[in-house]
């Protein structure tokens, strides 16, 4: 038990850890367009896909 609960709280701290980096991403305005990532998505499906959106 005492080593589930370790895990779970190491789990949570990394999941905690990576909001905190994705936030500051956003806050730095390193993001993608919700528009882009869904046409990239819409054209794998298709004979000819976009390039992925640049990161």
């Amino acid at each position: 038990m005492k080593q589930a609960l370790a895990a779970w709280i190491d789990q949570e701290e990394e999941r905690h850890k990576m909001t905190l980096e994705a936030l500051a991403d956003v806050d730095a305005g390193r993001v993608i367009d919700h528009e882009d990532i869904q046409a990239w998505a819409d054209s794998l499906a298709t004979d000819s896909p976009l390039p992925s959106p640049p990161a």
